[in-house]
């Protein structure tokens, strides 16, 4: 009986034993999220009336556009077409609408049954209304937004603004603050959405735009104090017009743009173009996603790619909130890193060395889990990796999104890596 007694005692500490290493062998879990959240991910010029088809738009679903921005088709039946074809393959339509734009504010009665033909569709998202107004016009956007609240609650009201290196004449004589800040506050749409294309070439071969950075932390900043998200358009395309041209992205400059762009907090993801657009008297443009004879480009695969990439985290980064944005090097850093409101410490990161420059994107829940975007901020077309290693205030083990998928990494106090040219990397950490 005794011996007995002495090898029970024996399993149920041997048990123990078992239960406690299978405890502290069990892998931290990142917080607990809504999988539904996804980000807004569009692109401007659906496939035009002549090649509005159930294959076209199976193409652009298969992408990973979620939201086609008509260009060519107004509330007509090309619309209708193509809205049938989105919801056929998952997708929605943004119908654009010339006669909303152009509506005074003493005739906004007008709009009044403007959208019957198409309100109804489930694959209707909402109305193009304008592109990069000057501030003089948001006095009467803003009426037309009010106007159209009322009467579509559920749809958006879609207006796009100008970057950064528009001209004074162009935002109405306002400093982009005060063009970014009187839009919130006159227009008042739930969201901000703009244009900024930083690839570009010059005398000494390829550039990215100095201002690049500014553009995004100021939007970001605005729509944070805001409370409403923003969106930004990537430049997926090669265009050339007066004094300019901006170079035809690879994928590497897709990636890169999408990065950056989510490191400053963007929820909505927008290319510029899907189809290739018709060259104008002023602008010239090389094929986008979509050749003009609707053959797929290299970009295509680009921007698919790249989209599936983020759709493995889409969920997760949606989660947190955004706290603000590091660069390094801090000293004898280059012009294109310039921020103003650059943050000077995030509790998680204890300091980072890296070869090139780097953005990091800092993201805290609201209970205290943390995350960052690293973003290998030399131009690609360079074709630089960077070394980079960043140091952790304590040990986590990390759960980390990139080009190759999900990755989770043991605990920790140090993070290294080799960005590829225009890599970025989303990393969860976990206690």
């Amino acid at each position: 009986m005794h011996i007995k007694r002495k090898a029970m005692m024996i399993l149920s500490v041997m048990s123990s034993v078992t239960l406690l290493a299978s405890c502290a062998s069990k892998p931290a879990e990142p917080p607990a999220y809504d999988a539904s959240k996804k980000l807004h991910i569009a692109a401007w010029v659906a496939p035009p009336p002549e090649y509005i088809s159930s294959e076209s738009y199976r193409v652009m679903s298969e992408s990973g556009i979620r939201v086609a921005y008509g260009l060519y088709e107004d509330v007509d039946v090309n619309a209708l077409k193509a809205l049938d074809y989105a919801h056929e393959h998952g997708m929605q339509y943004m119908v654009r609408s010339r006669g909303i734009g152009s509506l005074p504010e003493d005739e906004l009665e007008l709009m009044e049954g403007m959208f019957d033909q198409v309100v109804d569709h489930p694959a209707f998202a909402g109305v193009l209304v304008r592109d990069e107004p000057g501030a003089g016009e948001f006095d009467r956007l803003g009426a037309l937004y009010r106007k159209f609240k009322e009467l579509y609650p559920d749809k958006l009201f879609y207006v796009n603004l100008f970057p950064t290196y528009s001209s004074l004449d162009q935002r109405h004589g306002r400093t982009y603050k005060e063009y970014i800040d009187e839009y919130i506050e006159k227009v008042a749409t739930p969201y901000i959405s703009y244009d900024h294309y930083p690839l570009v070439k010059n005398v000494s071969g390829t550039d990215i735009r100095e201002d690049y950075l500014l553009n995004l932390e100021i939007v970001s900043q605005a729509a944070k104090k805001a409370g409403i998200p923003f969106w930004v358009f990537i430049q997926s395309i090669g265009y050339w017009t007066a004094g300019t041209e901006n170079r035809i992205p690879e994928e590497a400059d897709i990636r890169w743009q999408v990065y950056n762009s989510l490191a400053f907090g963007a929820q909505g993801i927008q290319y510029f173009t899907y189809w290739t657009p018709e060259n104008d008297n002023l602008t010239q443009f090389s094929d986008a996603m979509i050749d003009r004879a609707g053959n797929k480009t290299p970009l295509y695969d680009a921007v698919r790619n790249v989209n599936e990439e983020i759709a493995r985290f889409e969920s997760l980064y949606l989660h947190y909130n955004h706290v603000g944005v590091q660069t390094y090097p801090t000293e004898g850093a280059p012009g294109h890193l310039y921020i103003e409101h650059r943050l000077e410490s995030f509790a998680p990161i204890a300091g980072v060395k890296s070869e090139h420059p780097v953005v990091i994107g800092a993201f805290e829940d609201d209970d205290g889990h943390a995350a960052f975007i690293l973003v290998n901020y030399t131009d690609p077309a360079k074709n630089l990796t960077n070394k980079v290693s960043v140091s952790l205030s304590q040990k986590y083990e990390l759960l980390q999104y990139d080009r190759h998928g999900e990755t989770r990494l043991p605990k920790t106090k140090t993070y290294e890596v080799e960005l590829a040219p225009g890599e970025g990397k989303f990393v969860a950490l976990l206690k």
